[in-house]
């Protein structure tokens, strides 16, 4: 049950968009806006396995974890060749790994995981051994550092591009489609989106008011998740955190709120990409091209 909220909180899945999604339409939210309704629950509802990502409609149209290496893998084997052009040796910097989904939700539903509840409370488990961030070395000359990142462009001048160095090989390849700013992120814009409506939602409501019943039965008084993940737990996280984070993840189960949570955002995410598909399948098609460009530079296509 560990799935925040899609890509907004992760560092890495930060670097992975603007590597990979090549997002693309109207400032991050799709086509347009019109109204939900509350979507439709399955007969039943199931919740979701400790410790496991939920896969959510809206993922269809964002990039593999392969894929987005192997673009990452291109860009800096054409930075390479570009820095190699100008006279320098440029070290090929190392595909991040993914961080584990995180245990919290820290907007809505706080502790999202039993076994990190019982482990670390209301705390973030420690990254995993090997996943500290990677130093690349470069040369810091001023001539180094023009050629891979250029010189800029004067702004405003309608006849000169901007220039960036070598850091720009990949997506001057032939062929090649840029990726598009953060700011038309219409992935994360619906899936920001789809988040906000199921907070509002009935079902959502309900299940949280039975959550709250049911941890005020166990001696604990938070009328939301957030209200008790968000308390002022002192480090590290003492007994009586994990216990309480312990009930809050039983109490979540005893009322379905995850299940019903996954199910609501999924009714509002597949809404959402019926309203926005020519919107979407612009994401995809570029992502799509993104990745036959690497192919070429990689020689694998």
């Amino acid at each position: 049950m560990v799935r925040a909220r899609g890509l907004r909180r992760f560092g890495a899945a930060v670097v992975l968009a603007g590597l990979a999604t090549g997002c693309g339409g109207s400032g991050g939210g799709g086509s347009h806006d019109a109204a939900l309704a509350e979507p439709a629950l399955p007969a039943v509802l199931t919740e979701p396995s400790d410790g496991a990502a939920v896969p959510l409609p809206l993922d269809g149209y964002t990039v593999s974890s392969a894929d987005s290496a192997l673009i990452f893998q291109a860009r800096e084997a054409a930075t390479r060749t570009c820095m190699k052009s100008k006279g320098f040796d440029y070290a090929p910097a190392v595909f991040p790994a993914a961080p584990p989904p995180s245990p919290l939700d820290p907007d809505f539903l706080g502790i999202l995981s039993a076994a990190a509840a019982r482990q670390t409370g209301y705390h973030r488990p420690p990254p995993p051994a090997g996943q500290g961030a990677v130093q690349q070395q470069r040369n810091d000359s001023p001539e180094y550092r023009k050629a891979l990142e250029g010189s800029g462009g004067t702004p405003g001048a309608a006849d000169q591009a901007p220039d960036r160095g070598c850091m720009a090989a990949f997506d001057q390849q032939p062929g090649a489609t840029p990726a598009a700013p953060a700011k038309d992120d219409v992935v994360g814009g619906l899936r920001s989106k789809a988040y906000e409506h199921a907070t509002g939602d009935s079902r959502v409501k309900a299940a949280i008011t039975k959550w709250a019943g049911c941890m005020t039965g166990q001696g604990y008084h938070y009328s939301t998740p957030t209200q008790a993940s968000s308390a002022a737990w002192a480090d590290p996280a003492s007994q009586q955190e994990k216990d309480t984070a312990a009930a809050d993840m039983a109490c979540k189960t005893q009322a379905q709120l995850l299940g019903t949570w996954y199910a609501v955002e999924a009714g509002y995410q597949t809404e959402l990409i019926q309203q926005n598909e020519p919107a979407l399948q612009a994401v995809k098609d570029r992502a799509n091209q993104r990745v036959a460009t690497a192919k070429k530079v990689l020689g694998a296509g």
